[in-house]
């Protein structure tokens, strides 16, 4: 490896060079740079849903965050006819965001989130917020910053740079169940079902939106897409019908009906507030609710509590919990515990597959619905 090295990197850096050679052939492509602690894939798809009423689009596919993998999509699929190009950005160190603005360097940028997220190579949420925000140092001036501004983190970093750039001073914030200056969302109407939202803009303009994703949590997502759509001049009402066609992101609270069960997979996700959002989603659903979930990873000195009061919101929002891997639950079984929730309904098994089966074999009448949170990877 040690020999190996020095030449993979100089390979790599072709294929760099390569990239930048092409994106530089295509002067009138609009790069927009998304990144964040969660949320980053999923607002991705949605914006691609949502831009491709007007605009010939590319998306870097799955979850190709990093910077080889934004140079596959650049060479693999870069076409001279596409006019927007957004490239997600992901990151587990200071510096990586840097990195991939380095090699795209985006015209506008969209921060969906700030938390805690790989914290064992971060080392700090101070980190975190540095990293993030690194790509909205990238965006030039005339460029576009759009920022979650339900996200405590984005806040008090944002407020921290003000003064500092005129971009932190006007950036386009957009807001989930509270007003604000930017867009925000308002009435918002939860079933199991779907949700619908009424979606306020700074020019005024108003529109009722109704979406196939379940959970308030999602409205914030999708109002981060509604707002660069918009701003790139779709009126809000041509966006009413492609909003309704906004599909789950594999892996992220995908719905999946198997005859009396359905199945909420929410496997890619691991970090405290979308598990908190999950199991909420949960606990609103007309049946009986069904959790199986090994807990979060990567978060550093702090993951055995953040895994314990997961385990407090899971026991008031759930039916039955199955837990996978005896030593990483112990935490979220402690905390499901502490809420009075009945032993008898909580088992801890030793893989996925005998959850799976377990939950499938539970007797009810009602129709069955099993959130699959969280995804422990062999290495655990």
């Amino acid at each position: 490896n040690i020999i190996n090295k020095p030449i993979e990197k100089a390979i790599n850096n072709w294929y760099i060079n390569d990239a930048k050679r092409i994106l530089g052939e295509c002067p009138s492509l609009h790069k927009v740079g998304i990144t964040g602690s969660y949320g980053k894939t999923s607002v991705k798809f949605y914006l691609e849903t949502l831009l491709k009423q007007k605009y010939r689009v590319l998306v870097t596919p799955e979850s190709y965050n990093t910077p080889m993998g934004i140079v596959i999509t650049i060479r693999k699929f870069l076409k001279p006819t596409h006019e927007i190009f957004v490239c997600e950005m992901g990151a587990r160190y200071v510096g990586e965001i840097k990195e991939d603005c380095d090699l795209v360097h985006p015209h506008h940028g969209l921060i969906t989130s700030i938390g805690p997220q790989h914290l064992d190579t971060f080392g700090s949420l101070a980190n975190i917020q540095k990293t993030k925000f690194e790509l909205a140092d990238a965006v030039p001036d005339g460029g576009m910053l759009f920022l979650n501004g339900d996200n405590e983190y984005i806040s008090e970093e944002l407020e921290a740079r003000k003064g500092s750039r005129s971009l932190y001073d006007s950036p386009v914030l957009y807001h989930s169940g509270k007003t604000g200056s930017g867009y925000y969302a308002s009435d918002i109407k939860v079933t199991n079902h779907g949700t619908d939202f009424t979606v306020n803009a700074p020019d005024g303009e108003t529109e009722r939106f109704s979406m196939k994703l379940v959970g308030g949590h999602n409205v914030i997502n999708v109002m981060g897409a509604i707002a660069v759509a918009h701003e790139f001049g779709i009126s809000l009402a041509e966006l009413r019908i492609p909003v309704r066609k906004i599909q789950s992101v594999p892996h992220r609270m995908e719905m999946k009906n198997h005859g009396d069960v359905t199945i909420i997979d929410d496997a890619f996700n691991s970090n405290p507030i979308g598990s908190k959002a999950a199991v909420e989603t949960l606990a609103i659903m007309d049946g009986m609710r069904i959790l199986i979930t090994p807990g979060m990873v990567e978060l550093g000195a702090d993951e055995a509590e953040y895994n314990r009061k997961f385990g407090t919101y899971a026991a008031d929002c759930c039916d039955r919990i199955f837990l996978v891997g005896r030593k990483h639950t112990e935490p979220i079984k402690e905390g499901i515990l502490s809420k009075g929730f009945p032993e008898k309904h909580l088992e801890v098994l030793d893989n996925g597959q005998d959850a799976i089966s377990r939950a499938y074999a539970v007797k009810t009448d009602q129709h069955k619905y099993i959130l699959l949170e969280n995804d422990l990877p062999d290495n655990y």
